[in-house]
């Protein structure tokens, strides 16, 4: 499990809300100076996300203390495969398609969009399904 101490943002209702501080491996790189990545890391380096937690545990934390929050690694290897690979394969399963029947390169183009557009709508489907969305998001293991 990939964890990471957090902040509580506000509670509604049975939910948390935690604020993570977005982070880089950048940090660590000796590279950083002259990379274009290192460059965009540190402009992004004080934006924040928001997001509900599941608490199955049933803790009671306070707004503004820290947390700890974990993610399953098969979850996230999943949702990284899901999100990459399955617009990808759709792009070029329609394009060859499209190639197949003879099209014009053209249309081959649009396919290829088509299929792209296919893929990030499968994969938004998919992870909003009930019983599969709930492994991609993080679960409330201990107040620290």
């Amino acid at each position: 499990m990939i964890e990471e101490i957090v902040h509580v943002s506000r509670i509604e209702g049975g939910e948390v809300w935690i604020e993570a501080s977005r982070q880089s491996a950048c940090a660590a790189c000796s590279a950083k100076k002259s990379c274009g990545q290192g460059a965009l890391s540190d402009w992004m380096s004080g934006s924040s996300v928001e997001l509900s937690v599941i608490n199955p545990a049933g803790l009671t934390p306070t707004i503004g203390q820290s947390v700890v929050i974990g993610l399953e690694e098969g979850g996230l290897i999943k949702a990284s495969m899901l999100v990459y690979l399955l617009p990808l394969v759709a792009l070029v399963v329609l394009a060859l398609a499209a190639r197949t029947l003879g099209a014009g390169e053209g249309f081959q183009i649009l396919a290829a969009v088509a299929g792209l557009i296919v893929g990030f709508v499968g994969v938004r489907w998919y992870a909003s399904t009930a019983d599969n969305g709930r492994c991609y998001q993080p679960v409330l293991l201990r107040l620290v």
